[in-house]
């Protein structure tokens, strides 16, 4: 097989990996930005509901959208987790008669409560990020989470694994604060279109960090292994860290 069809056959499967995460990022918006968007405005322009319920209703398709993910992917992302743990939370203010601004940030009550988490967790034998980690590289196969655990005897693993946690702690902390300010500054309508861009824009950007730190993060990791003659069971260059 010549040069160029091998360059042609490794590129098919990248762009193709390309746009479904464009269509992926395309779905997200819609579902997560526009749909609430457009329910609210048409419920407030054209009915007599109260903002707290109108905010209620414009809330189902982003809940839908992460039940829908579980039941697909056969486990709970951190994403999916934050919608699902918002649902909770959307029925106690329902029961305690509710406010508008608070239902609004119920997101970052969850997003600022999982930062602390993190934060906390460095106190323990092995800190949040790892679990994580563990999850979304090995799949829960239990040959792979072998391996991944005997990673933890590494330096550069256990620096790494801290790093990613105080990183994704603070950060979710900040996501918290940021959305608070918006959200008693802003009209409903203007945090309704600028919220999920700034939710995303904080796990994007951390997700960013994470894999381009992680990248060199194995050079690390492999220099560690090097003189036992091992080889890293599981990539931490593949995917992001959550």
């Amino acid at each position: 097989m010549s040069n160029v069809a091998l360059a042609n056959t490794g590129a098919a499967p990248k762009k193709t990996k390309m746009a479904a995460t464009i269509r992926g990022i395309a779905l997200s918006i819609v579902i997560n930005a526009a749909l609430p968007l457009m329910i609210f405005s048409l419920l407030k322009s054209y009915t007599t509901v109260s903002d707290f319920w109108a905010l209620v209703v414009s809330g189902i398709p982003p809940i839908l959208d992460s039940l829908v993910g579980v039941m697909r992917k056969g486990r709970l992302d951190v994403i999916a987790g934050i919608a699902l743990l918002s649902i909770a939370v959307s029925l106690v203010l329902i029961f305690l008669g509710g406010s508008p601004r608070l239902l609004l940030i119920r997101e970052s009550f969850i997003t600022g409560a999982l930062g602390l988490a993190y934060l906390v967790s460095l106190l323990f034998p092995r800190p949040l990020c790892f679990y994580f980690a563990r999850q979304f590289l090995t799949g829960n196969v239990p040959a792979r989470m072998i391996g991944f655990n005997a990673l933890w005897k590494y330096p550069a693993f256990r620096f790494a694994m801290r790093r990613y946690t105080i990183v994704w702690g603070l950060g979710f902390l900040l996501e918290m604060g940021v959305r608070s300010f918006l959200v008693f500054t802003l009209t409903i309508q203007q945090f309704l279109i600028i919220s999920p861009f700034v939710f995303y824009g904080f796990l994007g950007g951390l997700a960013l960090w994470t894999f381009l730190d992680s990248r060199k993060g194995r050079k690390e990791i492999e220099e560690d292994l090097r003189p036992s003659g091992m080889a890293p069971e599981v990539s931490t260059a593949e995917e992001p860290v959550t």
